[in-house]
C-alpha cells in the first residue's frame, strides 16, 4: 500500500501483489490474512486497532502509537479481543548477539542481573530534538532494557546535551538513568551525531560476572603499532539479518496460531517509559514510570 499508486504498482509488479492506496482498503480485503505496518508512526495506533477489528494479525513498526492513550487504546482493543493479534517491531530480539546475551541471563550464568548498560551510537545525520531522540530512537533501548533485565522500569532521570545550545530542547546526546523494579539500576547512552558510525552496545553486570553484546562482526587488525576495527556506517547494515528474521519469524507463527514476539503490552510499556523520559527532560527531576495494570493476556504463558 503507497498513497502513490504508480510507485505501488511497480514494486507490486515484481512479486504479483495487489495495490491499494487506501490502509482500510486494504485491511478490510478478504483476501489479506496478515498486515504489516511501516507507516508514518502517527498512523500506526488507528492501524493496528483496525486490524484488530478485522481479526487479522499485524506486525507494527515501533513506536506502536506516539501517546499513551493511544498505546492503551490499541491494548485494550486486543485484550477485549482475547487473542495475541499485535506484534511491536522491537526487531533486536532477533538479533543474534541479543538473543544469545539473554539466554546467558536466562541460563543463571552471571547470577541476578544488577545492572543494565545500553549504548546506542548514530552516525551524523539530521538534527533531532530531546523528544524525537526518546520516541523513535532510545526506545528501541528502552525495550532492550525491559527484555533483557525481565523487570519493568520503574523511575528514569534524563540528563542531554543540546546540538544548538540556542534550542533547548535539541539533542545531540543524552544520558538515561534507569531504576527497576526488582532493585536493579541502569543508564542508556544515546549520541546522534557521532561521526564515525553505528553502533550498539549492552553490558549486563551480574552478581557473579558480566556480559557484553557485540556491536560488529568485522576482525579485529592489528598491524603498523595500531590496533583497528570497522564499524557499520549505519543501521541497516547492522541490524539486515535480524530484520529480515523478524519478519519470516512472524510470518511462521502467524502461520501456526499467533505471533509470539514483542507484544502489544511490550509497546505499551516502552510507550509509558518513553512518556515519562518526556516527563523527566521538562521537570528536570526523575520521574516515576506507571502503567495500567497488566491485562491477563499478556501475563507469562
Amino acid at each position: 500500500m503507497d498513497i502513490d499508486e504508480a510507485r505501488a504498482a511497480a514494486v507490486a509488479a515484481g512479486c504479483g501483489a495487489s495495490v491499494y492506496t487506501d490502509a482500510a482498503a486494504l485491511i478490510a480485503d478478504p483476501a489479506v490474512e496478515a498486515v504489516l505496518i511501516a507507516s508514518p508512526d502517527a498512523f500506526h495506533a488507528e492501524q493496528a486497532i483496525a486490524c484488530i477489528d478485522a481479526g487479522k494479525p499485524v506486525l507494527c513498526e515501533k513506536p506502536m502509537a506516539t501517546s499513551v492513550a493511544d498505546g492503551a487504546r490499541v491494548l485494550q482493543a486486543e485484550a477485549a479481543a482475547g487473542r495475541r493479534l499485535v506484534q511491536v517491531g522491537f526487531m533486536r530480539v532477533y538479533d543474534q548477539t541479543h538473543a544469545d546475551l539473554r539466554d546467558l541471563l536466562a541460563r543463571g550464568e552471571i547470577g541476578r542481573a544488577l545492572s543494565f548498560r545500553g549504548q546506542h551510537v548514530n552516525p551524523l545525520r539530521r538534527r533531532a530534538t530531546i523528544d524525537e531522540a526518546i520516541v523513535n530512537s532510545l526506545i528501541h533501548d528502552i525495550h532492550s532494557a525491559r527484555w533483557l533485565m525481565g523487570a519493568e522500569i520503574s523511575q528514569v532521570f534524563v540528563q542531554w546535551v543540546p546540538s544548538a545550545p540556542e534550542q533547548s530542547r535539541s539533542a545531540r546526546y543524552a544520558i538515561v538513568q534507569l531504576a527497576f523494579a526488582d532493585g536493579a539500576i541502569g543508564t542508556l547512552e544515546w549520541n546522534g551525531d557521532s561521526g564515525y558510525g553505528y553502533e550498539i552496545v549492552v553490558e549486563i553486570t551480574g552478581e557473579t560476572g558480566s556480559a557484553r553484546t557485540v556491536s560488529h562482526g568485522s576482525p579485529v587488525l592489528r598491524q603498523g603499532s595500531k590496533v583497528s576495527q570497522a564499524v557499520t556506517p549505519d543501521w541497516p547494515q547492522r541490524f539486515s539479518r535480524a530484520y529480515i528474521d523478524e519478519v519470516q519469524i512472524w510470518v511462521d507463527a502467524v502461520r501456526e496460531g499467533e505471533p509470539n514476539g514483542p507484544s502489544a503490552w511490550d509497546g505499551y510499556m516502552s510507550l509509558v517509559v518513553a512518556d515519562t523520559c518526556i516527563r523527566s527532560v521538562e521537570s528536570g527531576l526523575p520521574e516515576k514510570a506507571a502503567g495500567m495494570e497488566r491485562p491477563a493476556l499478556y501475563n507469562p504463558r
